[in-house]
């Protein structure tokens, strides 16, 4: 998209709420106490609260999630957005939300299904659930160029429309600002439209809220008036302030560098969310390219970015299982070297770490076990292992 700007200005952090404002304030002042009590009871430097518990920010917020919203953000390649699945809610990410609000239930919250790009990267025949707009009219493309959650947009021209279907109470439309954008509308179940202006300086991850819907089944219907760039959706079933929120930031594909080309420009968008939780998967596309050294210090220095928000969030790292001869012969050294390098720089990041490889087969083309027909991607049941895994690993770092 050659209107927009390669590298998009970084915004102030959005106002927070008072309670979410109040909750940092009292990890940052606890974490403080810990530490001066350690440091004065052994008379020595102390662990840090983080190195005793790497998931304190996500463990907080979810203590405190009947009063501000536990947000987590899965970020990666085609495991994480979900390719093998035979339905969105059957992904890996989709099932750990469930099952974390069943662990961690929030009264008279039942929960929506968080944020959505407007177009998935997945593909057939494994996945066909990528375009979930239910109709469309006009001229739309998928564009990989906006640094939103994910780096999944679609370029709407003037005239055109797009119409997807959700179920709750509130729904947030993620949107791109740049010079010479035009306006767009929204419809809510056929309603009257209400027109949005996305012109000006350029911005990724703007948003226009839309709340007090009746509870149940809904359309929204965006149309463009002028060119314009829709990133997606953030799906609210009484969820809006409270409950556990699962953010989407993954995409078929992606390397360190999809996320990293235009830092600033992602970063931005990860503050829309101000993530309490962000799970990484990925390394398999990147070792198609660089070494395992080259791929440590860049997930280092990524890692290091990501803890840099200003919530201070979790991170998790996922090593992944030992792809298919199709990519691993592509690679200058064994998996099992990458694996290593990813390892070593989550921890010094901070960030826990946990490997699919440790009870993933490697990936085979037979289209049956935990593949899918592709032989790269984990079919149903290979989501659940996978959800079972981050689920665990979430559970053992619990207070």
């Amino acid at each position: 998209m050659s209107d927009i700007p390669n590298r998009m200005r970084r915004l102030n952090v959005d106002d927070r709420t008072r309670r979410r404002r109040s909750r940092t304030a009292t990890r940052v002042v606890a974490g403080l106490l810990v530490a001066l009590v350690g440091t004065v009871a052994t008379g020595c430097a102390s662990t840090t609260t983080a190195e005793r518990d790497p998931l304190a920010t996500w463990n907080a917020a979810v203590a405190d999630r009947s009063s501000a919203p536990a947000k987590w953000v899965a970020v990666g390649d085609s495991i994480t957005e979900g390719q093998g699945a035979t339905a969105r809610p059957m992904r890996w990410t989709d099932l750990t939300r469930d099952r974390l609000r069943t662990r961690h239930p929030t009264s008279g919250t039942p929960g929506g299904v968080g944020y959505l790009p407007a177009q998935f990267a997945v593909y057939a025949p494994d996945s066909t659930w990528g375009d979930w707009a239910t109709a469309s009219t006009g001229t739309s493309e998928y564009d990989v160029t906006v640094p939103d959650l994910g780096y999944r947009s679609v370029a709407m021209q003037a005239g055109a429309s797009r119409t997807y279907p959700f179920t709750g109470t509130g729904i947030d439309i993620w949107w791109t600002r740049y010079p010479g954008s035009g306006d767009f509308t929204y419809s809510i179940d056929g309603a009257e439209p209400r027109t949005v202006t996305t012109t000006g300086e350029s911005s990724t991850g703007n948003v226009t809220k839309v709340d007090d819907l009746e509870r149940g089944q809904h359309t929204v219907t965006v149309t463009a008036m002028g060119s314009f760039m829709l990133q997606g959706f953030t799906l609210y079933d009484g969820d809006r302030d409270k409950g556990i929120q699962l953010y989407d930031s993954a995409r078929s594909g992606a390397t360190i560098t999809t996320f990293t080309a235009d830092q600033a420009g992602f970063l931005t968008a990860m503050r829309r969310v101000g993530p309490d939780l962000i799970t990484v998967t990925l390394g398999g596309n990147d070792a198609q390219h660089i070494t395992p050294a080259e791929l440590g210090r860049q997930y280092r220095a990524f890692l290091e970015a990501l803890a840099g928000l200003p919530t201070k969030p979790s991170l998790l790292v996922i090593g992944e299982f030992t792809p298919a001869p199709a990519m691993t012969n592509n690679m200058s050294d064994p998996w099992s070297s990458y694996l290593a390098a990813t390892k070593k720089a989550a921890a010094r990041a901070g960030a826990v770490y946990v490997s699919m490889d440790d009870t993933f087969p490697k990936a085979t083309y037979s289209g049956t076990g935990i593949y899918s027909t592709d032989g790269l991607h984990p079919n149903d049941t290979g989501q659940r292992r996978i959800a079972k895994l981050v689920l665990s690993t979430l559970a053992a770092y619990e207070g």
